[in-house]
């Protein structure tokens, strides 16, 4: 068994939802409590800095010196904070701005060019977190550059390759760190596939394997002379309801991996793609979870109250859907029922590619998360946020079977009244989640779910009138994803969806 040198979860605070500064040290206290003894923060815009305050001026975060009041407060538990500074890729929420378009690679805004200017603000950025933060570390990011030398970088690939450019920017970014009297770590998806660009990160690198599923491993973490973390997710983003089972295994999986590479470490990752709509709480368990895991201990409960561990397999059953079309979410299953529960029951592709027969399958499972809720007593925090997604499933049946009433034509006043009765029950369960939401976390983020909850109700209001009359299968059918607005739901930035969230509702 592996003699792990560091024991690591990821916090997501950069998709809208972000912990109150007491429930942010509960947290620390339960994590360094579960057997942890390092925690990222993935920030991006959340880390504020007076000398930058365009920076995240529209969102929830901290301070600086409240980062150094839960470093000291870590210190104290036994932990160590290690700040993720994105510093290629996921700059979306620093480079929309005007003062920092200019380090923008191209006009997505994606990622910064290779660029003094560039090293200048990392450089500061580096500088006020090494103020702050505990750790000997600095995660640089480096994942998903999809916009790399497009743009303005783009002359240097007449000089030296692509992985060559990465290659050139970590080590950069390495010496700026060192500055600062700290080492780097960073997510290796970039360039896992060149083993000679890997090997020449140096022994003092720390390199995230992240693998969220099941994919095979890259040969290239076999052979390298950096530390390697491996890195699991607690499957809780862009979905409804996070996927346990699916969670577990991964966890099994990279453990294996971890073993077999003889790995530095683990870092459980925590996403909060979509808005970030499972409180701290259920992060809580699935990092509880994830280290039993990683620990060698064989996990057959989810959770110890066995009424409640019922209620998550069968929240489980119905939110893992791979028994629906999910093509329209790019063949990931797991997405499914979020995507129906935003989609428009009259002119949604999402709705339209399921069958009866599906969608059938749906409300039984959902009939059976509501007999599993019976003469139940709801005690803490997390059973208590289990039993408002529990809830919200529930409600979601009322959608299904709007929908169904649409697909068979049914009378207006029918189909008006079901949904009458959805927008009330919506609303009830709306306010239930954001008392919850206001109880752990900063209140900013909560308007992004404010404005997603009415769009879902003008949506219907409107095609209410709009399709009054027509045969359901005459109604032109689109994908949600075809609105721009909806691409914050699944992603952490766009442009196009920024400017009509600004120019719609001021969000």
């Amino acid at each position: 068994m592996t003699d792990f040198k560091m024991k690591a979860c990821m916090i997501d605070i950069s998709r809208f939802r972000v912990p109150t500064m007491e429930r942010m040290k509960l947290m620390l206290k339960n994590i360094s409590e579960t057997g942890y003894d390092t925690v990222f923060f993935n920030i991006e815009h959340t880390f504020k800095i007076p000398e930058h305050p365009m920076i995240g001026f529209e969102a929830d975060g901290f301070e600086m010196m409240e980062f150094k009041e839960l470093s000291d407060f870590a210190d104290g538990i036994n932990l160590s904070l290690v700040p993720l500074i994105q510093s290629f890729g996921h700059m979306f929420h620093i480079l929309k701005w005007d003062e920092y378009d200019n380090l923008a690679e191209s006009d997505d805004k994606w990622s910064v060019s290779v660029s003094d200017q560039t090293y200048e603000l990392i450089d500061d950025l580096y500088m006020r977190a090494s103020q702050v933060f505990n750790s000997e570390y600095i995660h640089i990011g480096g994942d998903e550059v999809y916009d790399m030398a497009t743009g303005k970088s783009a002359p240097l690939l007449q000089y030296i390759t692509k992985d060559e450019l990465f290659l050139n920017h970590i080590l950069k970014l390495k010496e700026i760190a060192a500055r600062h009297d700290r080492k780097i770590v960073l997510w290796g998806d970039m360039i896992d596939k060149n083993p000679e660009v890997m090997k020449k990160l140096g022994s003092d690198t720390v390199v995230c394997y992240w693998n969220y599923d099941f994919k095979d491993m890259p040969e290239s973490y076999k052979n390298i002379d950096a530390k390697i973390l491996v890195c699991p997710g607690t499957n809780t983003w862009k979905s409804f309801f996070p996927r346990y089972d699916y969670a577990v295994r991964n966890f099994k999986l990279m453990k294996e991996r971890a073993d077999e590479l003889n790995a530095f470490g683990f870092m459980i990752t925590d996403w909060g793609d979509a808005g970030h709509i499972h409180p701290f709480s259920i992060t809580e368990n699935l990092f509880n979870t994830a280290f039993k895991v990683l620990s060698g201990n064989l996990v057959e409960k989810y959770y110890v109250r066995d009424e409640i561990n019922d209620i998550i397999k069968r929240l489980d059953e119905v939110h893992y859907s791979d028994y629906l079309n999910s093509e329209c979410v790019r063949n990931k299953p797991e997405y499914v029922t979020k995507l129906l529960f935003h989609d428009n029951p009259f002119s949604g592709k999402c709705f339209a590619d399921q069958s009866v027969l599906m969608l059938n399958n749906l409300l039984d499972r959902i009939g059976e998360v509501r007999r599993s809720l019976k003469d139940v007593e709801f005690t803490n925090e997390f059973e208590l946020d289990i039993k408002l997604f529990a809830d919200q499933t529930i409600l979601f049946k009322k959608k299904i079977e709007l929908h169904l009433a649409i697909r068979k034509n049914s009378a207006a006043v029918k189909v008006s009244r079901l949904i009458e009765e959805y927008i009330v029950e919506q609303r009830r369960w709306f306010a239930d989640y954001m008392k919850s939401w206001l109880a752990s976390s900063q209140p900013m983020g909560l308007y992004f779910h404010i404005h997603f909850m009415k769009k879902i109700e003008r949506d219907l209001l409107h095609s209410q009138y709009k399709h009054y009359g027509t045969e359901y299968e005459k109604i032109p059918k689109k994908n949600l994803y075809d609105d721009p607005e909806y691409l914050n739901l699944f992603s952490v930035g766009n442009a196009d969806a920024l400017k009509k969230l600004w120019e719609n509702a001021l969000l």
